[in-house]
C-alpha cells in the first residue's frame, strides 16, 4: 500500500509569483529583516530573539509575498509589534503562516501584538492574509494595555485549524482580524 503524505505545501501552492528569496532552513538566534521581494521561509527555528523593532524575529516591510511554513518561533520578544512576526504590506501584499508554532512570544509594549502582526493589501479580496494549522501558546503579557495574540489585518482573512491555548492579553482579546472593506467579503 503506498502512503501519500499530504501536509507539505510549497511557493507555487499560494503564489504564482517569481523570483523567491527562501531562507535557509536553520536555525536562527538573531533577527531577520526584508524590505522588498517574495520571501519563503521554510523549516526554520527562531530560537531566543530579542530586538526592540517592529518583528521581534522576523520583520518584512514592502514584500509582495510572504510565506512562513513549518517553522517555529520560541521566546521572541519586541519592545515594538509583533513579538515574534511582523508584516506590512497594505498596497499590495500577500501574506501565509503555514504550519507555524508559536511559543512564549510577546511584545514588551503595553500596547501591541504578540506572536504576528501581518497586514496584507486591505480593500479586496484578491490578497491573502492566512494562518493555516498553526499552534500558538504561552504568548504573555502583563501589561495593562496589551493586546492581539496575532492580528490579521486586511487582505481575504482565512485561519483553519488554529490551536491558540494560554495565552494572556490584558487589554483586548487575543485575535484580531479586520477584513478587507470589500462588500462581497
Amino acid at each position: 500500500m503506498k502512503v501519500i503524505y499530504l501536509g507539505k505545501f510549497e511557493w507555487n501552492d499560494y503564489f504564482s509569483s517569481s523570483p523567491v528569496t527562501r531562507v535557509s532552513s536553520s536555525k536562527y538566534s538573531s533577527r531577520l529583516e526584508y524590505s522588498s521581494g517574495n520571501i519563503y521561509v521554510l523549516n526554520c527555528l527562531f530560537d531566543t530573539i530579542t530586538s526592540t523593532s517592529n518583528g521581534g524575529a522576523l520583520y518584512c516591510s514592502s514584500v509582495t509575498c510572504l510565506l512562513i511554513e513549518s517553522s517555529s518561533f520560541f521566546t521572541c520578544k519586541t519592545s515594538s509589534q509583533g513579538g515574534a512576526i511582523y508584516f506590512s504590506n497594505t498596497g499590495s501584499g500577500h501574506c501565509v503562516l503555514h504550519g507555524v508554532c508559536g511559543y512564549d512570544c510577546c511584545s514588551t509594549s503595553g500596547t501591541s501584538h504578540q506572536l504576528a502582526c501581518t497586514a496584507a493589501a486591505y480593500g479586496t479580496t484578491s490578497y491573502k492574509n492566512y494562518m493555516n494549522y498553526s499552534s500558538v501558546s504561552r504568548c504573555v503579557n502583563e501589561n495593562s494595555g496589551s493586546y492581539y495574540t496575532f492580528r490579521l489585518y486586511g487582505g481575504k482573512v482565512c485561519c483553519p485549524s488554529i490551536n491558540s491555548s494560554m495565552n494572556k492579553c490584558q487589554y483586548y482579546s487575543g485575535f484580531y482580524s479586520c477584513t478587507t472593506g470589500d462588500s462581497n467579503s
